[in-house]
């Protein structure tokens, strides 16, 4: 369901939800016919946020299809939502959360009902830094062709193909989960290989990928690792995960359809859920054509070189504070993993609110050097000078 990008990556990417006994999530939907429907979103630092009717009042939702429908505690009442079953939700750690899964009368997009939708009555206690009441995910958006353009801020919900103008366009084909139609598409790498990918648009990273893909892969060649490093990168639903190896790869040939992103940079995380999120919007339209099973991906240019320089550590978030959240090969000289960030170029962090950290735009964004001021454990303050660089 999510990954935020400070620089410090916090994450809640892909929720899975299941039931103590297996059930769908993929109930319900809508009997409207030859719809179609403009919704705008608010774009809040990569996270998609649209206004969704229940009773004839709008109330704010995150646009999530790495997830099903998620509604919060107080929403629970407002929607008449009522309790199915016992179940658990999974987050981008597979970190688990047990939940109660509920069924919602009626959810309106635009002037599209959707009448029946299960969703688990959870939302995470940051989801507040958005002003949410839930999320709207993929069980509730299987029955439509969804297109999102984020150069308009306009997300189109229709069952009519023809007035997306797809004839013609080369498609791939959109693979769908029988627990909640999570929309998974295949990328294509070098040596005829290829990798399966959740589309996250409560991600706003590029791509994500556990360790484990990285050792699947590893006998076909497609990817050059850069630099390992340890430390914590992800927050999910249920917290930070712990502290692991990380390994920054570079994929020098990554296909989407017809698409050619070359020097595609990513850091693993030992167990979180593969896929690509929102990033990929800023390069183009994206078509999930649920009812057809197929996936276009309209690019603004037909080749990307996304290879760009590195820093020797990442922040990350710990208790109101900014710390050293992952440390690189070459960083090690220069920080400890943990160590309490209290000042970037003059910018005081003594303390910090994850809300201004998720909803801002990455700290270190557009710089290519700092000096950051770090506390120790005893307490001692030192000044180190870091700056970007290509690894090769």
């Amino acid at each position: 369901m999510k990954r935020v990008l400070l620089l410090l990556f916090v994450s809640i990417a892909s929720v899975h939800c299941f039931a103590q006994q297996p059930l769908s999530n993929d109930k319900g939907g809508t009997t409207a016919k030859n719809y179609y429907q403009e919704i705008p979103y608010e774009d809040i630092n990569g996270k998609m946020i649209i206004n969704v009717t229940v009773k004839g009042k709008a109330y704010r939702f995150l646009f999530d299809t790495g997830a099903p429908v998620l509604i919060g505690k107080e929403f629970i009442t407002i929607a008449d939502a009522i309790p199915v079953q016992a179940g658990q939700v999974t987050d981008v750690n597979e970190a688990s959360s047990a939940v109660s899964i509920l069924r919602v009368p009626g959810l309106t997009l635009g002037n599209v009902e959707f009448k029946d939708i299960q969703a688990p009555g959870y939302l995470p206690d940051f989801y507040k830094c958005w002003g949410v009441v839930g999320s709207i995910g993929s069980n509730l958006l299987r029955t439509s062709i969804v297109q999102i353009d984020s150069k308009k801020h306009v997300i189109i919900l229709t069952d009519q193909p023809d007035k997306l103008s797809l004839a013609g366009k080369q498609s791939i084909p959109l693979i769908l989960d029988t627990i909640q139609s999570d929309p998974k598409i295949k990328v294509i790498l070098g040596n005829n290989s290829d990798m399966t990918l959740g589309f996250d648009t409560g991600d706003n990273g590029f791509l994500r990928i556990p360790e484990y893909y990285m050792t699947g892969l590893k006998k076909s060649n497609v990817f050059k690792l850069l630099a390992k490093g340890y430390g914590a990168s992800q927050v999910g639903t249920s917290g930070l995960e712990k502290n692991n190896e990380k390994y920054m790869l570079t994929f020098p040939v990554f296909n989407v359809g017809d698409v050619k992103f070359k020097n595609v940079i990513v850091a693993t995380s030992k167990n979180n859920i593969p896929g690509i999120g929102a990033k990929l919007l800023d390069y183009g339209i994206v078509t999930l054509d649920f009812i057809n099973s197929k996936f276009y991906f309209d690019a603004t240019t037909q080749s990307l070189d996304l290879n760009e320089k590195q820093w020797p550590f990442q922040p990350g978030f710990a208790g109101n504070q900014l710390t050293v959240g992952v440390v690189w090969e070459k960083g090690q000289k220069l920080v400890k993993l943990g160590e309490q960030i209290i000042d970037i170029d003059g910018t005081p962090f003594t303390s910090v609110d994850l809300c201004y950290l998720i909803n801002k735009k990455a700290i270190l964004q557009g710089k290519e050097k700092a000096t950051v001021t770090v506390k120790s454990a005893t307490g001692e303050l030192r000044k180190v000078e870091m700056q970007k660089e290509f690894l090769k």
